[in-house]
């Protein structure tokens, strides 16, 4: 086996979060289809066993994880029974998140409290259990999907963008502190993607300005330099590409994926 075989995700074991729907299904899928083990972490069981059937269908390894990241008690039982099952975790994939917008007067502390529960709290806690043993086996990859919220600002997505500039300086800070223990760390950075929570998004904008919803979710698109949505797949196709074979050069960054908002 060469070196650069070895350092791919094949035999490996992946974690993802929100690996039930949208971007984290895609993910799972992609991974698996590298060859990776994959645990599927999410708190709706029922999605998480169709991203699964999906993955085996297609000759894969998947274990369903039903866990809420918010909960630490939680999370030790879910990386204990993953890595129970499919072995050590290598690869992690921090993809659940929870979106937000609203008028900061309009933003309360339970705000504040959930979405850096979710955003932030859940992926460092991750990443704080997992990076001993990934320093101590001299291998580890992750991979924390952002935003281009986090490299610029939107009106009424004061709170959003906080996290997920919080999610992007973690990146970095964890990129430095795994270099030399073979561990990278970046960011995958999309721009509007063609999820269900999009459908959300554009029915509250329906909603709330009469809007019909097919032309909000329109107008959503636009905001795109590309001038569309971005799909899951090409968001997974950034996440494999970070885990690849080829990729240990590439740590600390954050990949846009918008087809033009320019970094900061």
């Amino acid at each position: 086996m060469s070196l650069a075989t070895s350092l791919g995700p094949a035999g490996r074991t992946a974690l993802v979060t929100g690996a039930g729907t949208g971007i984290g299904a895609a993910i799972a899928r992609a991974l698996a289809s590298a060859g990776a083990r994959v645990a599927l972490v999410g708190r709706t069981p029922d999605s998480l066993e169709r991203t699964a059937a999906s993955i085996i269908a297609d000759d894969g390894e998947a274990l369903v994880v039903p866990c809420d990241v918010t909960n630490e008690a939680a999370l030790d039982q879910c990386l204990k029974f993953a890595e129970s099952a499919l072995g050590p975790i290598e690869i992690l994939v921090n993809n659940a998140g929870v979106a937000f917008s609203a008028p900061l007067e309009k933003t309360s502390d339970e705000d504040i409290d959930r979405l850096m529960k979710v955003n932030v709290r859940a992926p460092w806690s991750l990443a704080r259990r997992l990076f001993p043993g990934m320093a101590e086996r001299g291998f580890g990859r992750i991979v924390n999907i952002a935003s281009t919220a986090a490299h610029r600002g939107f009106r009424y997505c004061t709170l959003y963008t906080a996290t997920k500039h919080a999610l992007a300086g973690m990146t970095r800070s964890l990129a430095a502190e795994g270099v030399m223990k073979g561990i990278t760390a970046n960011a995958v950075c999309p721009g509007y993607v063609e999820t269900p929570l999009v459908e959300r998004a554009a029915d509250v904008i329906s909603q709330k300005t009469g809007r019909p919803a097919e032309d909000a979710k329109a107008a959503l698109a636009l905001n795109n330099p590309l001038g569309r949505f971005v799909t899951p797949d090409e968001v997974a196709a950034a996440v494999l590409y970070l885990v690849g074979a080829d990729s240990g050069a590439i740590n600390g960054q954050s990949l846009l994926l918008d087809g033009g908002t320019p970094p900061v």
